[in-house]
């Protein structure tokens, strides 16, 4: 992240004047004369369910908006027409500008017409339109849509008319699933869904050729009271001429598919055709594996059959071909994965089981892989330089592993607090801070002991992953050394659910201080700030539950729900007291010459994204609650495991740990934390035009002290005063979304302060670019 402060004005107010430029266009110098702006789209329904259903068909929709406020893009279309015409003019126009929506009765028409057919295919048969103008200004209109919906027409009886028994036996046995139900509103989408429903259902019991175009309905609606009936057909596969004799046999029926033989070329490549090279092939785990040279010098056949839920003999199913290429692709060792099925030659067309030949095309990416990253940053000010060594080793142990090895470092230039005489302080070149540590980490795409699962892993999709870590930090006031040791286990109950648990986590945390910031903590008399600064032992468990549904390829609302909870120190605490060792806050035990920490920390965080409008717009709201509770061997939580707020993914018109806790009006240059945290965000996401996107949004949230350690009690959590200590920004952002990846500025101002006296909270200091606290950032905040 980068923080940026300017006093560049003028840019400043060229924003201010676009906005004005987009929201209070002259539409008379664009609009031709006896024509009009259409000015917006008027939907008068007794079904208001319907509404956006009806404004996605017109014909004819008013000039975007943001915010449903500013016309930007005709503002900027107008802009782009005054003076001389130029080349930058007419990108501007076509890139980023649109041109004026004209009214047009011929396609208001064609919008009444198609509002008529969306009522009908929702069972509206007696609908009734009608579309009227309403003029506004010189050269303004709104256009308006009367709709009578009339009543909606039910589905009374559903009946099948099924040649083939054992469809029908399938389909019949299903019913219960069955989306069409007696008292049902009609819709052409439902029949639809229900179509695809049973297309894939008798799919996934071996009928590899069958589709939906087998299936169609016969409604009858001339029964009274606006009911239908509605006969599901499921035609039989066509015969040709010659073919009489099976018709005479009785083999119009569609025929299950096995299959036979099952390849899966390891090193397939899709670019480079290696003909007239000689590949073996090996069979394991009842597929065939075809490989260039030895099956050993790529996979270990075991693990990676394990993610292949087709066997020979096994009836053809669609969702477990579907689930193999979303598992093979969940590996990542792969870099193009291909599935392709094809039916075998039969003896005679009286087969009852048709055989099948599936190919599995396995392209690998490259096995090892070195990266260099590397960046500026200007932190408060203080700038410096940050880089990343990555080695990465995909199928390590030839069971679709990737160690890495990361070796992180950074230095900076950054502000003398006190004496700078302390001898473990080393400037290199201009920098006098610096940070550089490796982390080594390996996963494994299965479950280890002790979490074997031995049933199949179509649900679960366990993982396994161990990493380690060493971090050294030199900065002009402390020396810190930081080791980390963890082991996860990860596991999925259904789709959108998944477990992570972590049963030992060992972090090792050592600081030495320099002498003159030493005793401007001393100074302070706040215990908090002081634990913070002090070494660390940490041993702790956690559990970790998340709850997803998003689809990115589908515009519906979707939920994000993560929660942790958190133990630390209580397997020592207890050895402890069973060895006779007397422990309280007080008088605090150790490990290894080390206080070691004893807490319990649970925290959550939910998100709800909700697209709105036409134009690929989304609002997202993001809660985050956190408490960590100390106790036992700790009067405060570890410096690594306190909240803290503020910054790009948090609120983003503070920078990071500098807000709170509670109401602390200390202006001094200390990191703030805090042992519990709330924060809010609301955040309105719009395109502006192809990959540049923008936002608007407003953080709230503070952390507070869960106890005083000290006399001043500013900082913490009081239920008759926290409401009046939450701190509020706003601002906007612009996004440039590359597919892969998305660059991120927001520029946000403080709404409410609460290091202000009470009553002097409310502010908004925007009357200088200085004023803006500017946030660049790697991906969506949230």
């Amino acid at each position: 992240m980068v923080y940026l402060r300017s006093n560049l004005k003028s840019h400043f107010y060229v924003l201010v004047i676009l906005v004005l430029v987009g929201s209070g266009c002259n539409v008379s110098k664009i609009v031709p004369e006896g024509q009009y702006l259409l000015d917006k789209n008027i939907i008068k329904t007794d079904r208001s369910e319907l509404n956006e259903d009806v404004q996605a068909i017109l014909k004819q929709k008013p000039n975007k908006k943001i915010l449903g406020l500013f016309r930007f893009h005709l503002g900027v279309y107008r802009f782009a027409t005054i003076g001389k015409e130029t080349k930058f003019k007419n990108w501007v126009k076509t890139a980023i500008g649109e041109e004026p929506i004209i009214l047009d009765s011929n396609l208001s028409n064609k919008s009444r017409e198609q509002i008529e057919i969306l009522f009908q295919n929702n069972g509206f048969f007696d609908v009734k339109v009608a579309d009227s103008t309403l003029y506004r200004g010189k050269k303004r209109a709104k256009q308006l849509y009367t709709i009578e919906s009339g009543t909606p027409y039910t589905l009374r009886n559903i009946r099948y008319t099924i040649q083939d028994s054992i469809l029908m036996g399938i389909i019949a046995e299903d019913r219960h699933n069955s989306l069409l139900k007696p008292g049902k509103t009609y819709s052409n989408t439902l029949l639809q869904n229900e179509r695809d429903r049973v297309t894939a259902q008798l799919r996934n019991h071996g009928f590899y050729n069958f589709n939906s175009q087998y299936i169609y309905y016969n409604v009858d609606s001339s029964i009274n009271a606006s009911m239908v009936d509605i006969w599901m057909v499921v035609s039989s596969p066509a015969i040709s001429k010659q073919d009489t004799s099976a018709i005479k046999a009785g083999s119009l029926v569609h025929h299950k598919s096995k299959f036979n033989d099952i390849y899966v070329e390891v090193d397939y490549d899709p670019i480079v055709l290696q003909t007239g090279i000689q590949k073996d092939t090996t069979s394991a785990m009842g597929l065939k594996f075809i490989s260039t040279g030895p099956l050993s010098n790529y996979f270990k056949a075991k693990h990676l059959s394990e993610h292949i839920f087709i066997r020979p003999d096994s009836l053809f199913s669609q969702s477990d071909l579907d689930l193999s290429y979303k598992r093979l692709s969940d590996l990542g060792v792969f870099r193009f994965i291909n599935i392709r099925t094809e039916a075998l030659p039969t003896v005679t067309i009286h087969d009852s089981i048709l055989p099948l030949r599936c190919f599995i095309l396995l392209a690998p990416q490259a096995k090892q892989e070195l990266k260099l990253e590397a960046e500026g940053t200007n932190s408060g000010g203080n700038f410096g330089v940050v880089g990343n060594l990555t080695y990465r080793n995909r199928n390590i142990f030839k069971g679709a592993e990737t160690l890495t090895i990361k070796i992180k470092g950074g230095l900076e230039i950054q502000q003398n607090f006190g004496d700078t005489t302390y001898e473990s302080t080393r400037q290199l070149a201009i920098f006098n801070a610096y940070e550089i540590g490796p982390e080594i980490s390996i996963s494994f795409p299965r479950a280890l002991w002790p979490f074997t699962i031995r049933r199949p892993k179509k649900v679960n999709n366990p993982s396994t992953a161990i990493s380690t870590a060493f971090n050294t930090q030199n900065r002009p006031e402390y020396f810190r050394q930081l080791f980390n040791l963890s082991y996860y286990f990860t596991t999925k109950t259904t789709r959108n659910n998944r477990f992570f648990i972590y049963p030992a986590e060992i972090n090792y945390l050592r600081v030495n201080l320099d002498p003159a910031f030493e005793a401007q903590l001393k100074d302070l008399n706040d215990p908090s700030i002081i634990l913070g600064y002090s070494n660390q032992f940490i041993v702790n468990g956690r559990v970790s539950y998340l709850f997803n549904n998003q689809e990115l390829s589908l515009r519906k609302p979707s939920l994000y729900f993560r929660t942790n909870l958190e133990f630390a120190g209580n397997s020592i605490y207890l050895t402890k007291r069973l060895s006779g060792e007397d422990i309280d806050k007080n008088n605090p035990s150790t490990l290894f010459n080390v206080k070691f920490a004893q807490y319990v920390r649970p925290d959550i965080d939910c998100r709800v994204y909700h697209p709105v409008g036409l134009f690929n717009a989304t609002i997202v709201y993001r809660t985050a609650i956190g408490l960590g509770i100390p106790y036992g061997n700790s009067l405060s939580l570890p410096f690594e495991k306190s909240f803290y707020a503020g910054g790009p993914n948090d609120i983003r018109a503070w920078r990071t740990r500098q807000i709170g806790p509670g109401a602390n009006k200390k202006e001094d240059y200390f990191e703030r934390f805090g042992d519990f945290k709330i924060t809010s965000n609301v955040e309105y996401r719009f395109d502006i035009f192809r990959k540049f996107k923008g936002a608007a949004f407003v953080d709230a949230g503070n952390i507070w002290q869960w106890r005083s350690l000290s006399d001043n009690d500013d900082g913490v959590f009081k239920l008759t005063s926290f409401a009046d200590q939450i701190a509020i920004g706003a601002g906007l952002g612009l996004r440039f979304d590359f597919t892969f990846f998305v660059l991120r500025l927001d520029g946000a101002v403080q709404v409410k302060d609460p290091s202000k006296d009470a009553g002097e909270r409310w502010t908004w200091r925007a009357n200088e670019i200085r004023d803006i606290t500017f946030n660049f950032g790697i991906g969506y905040p949230f």
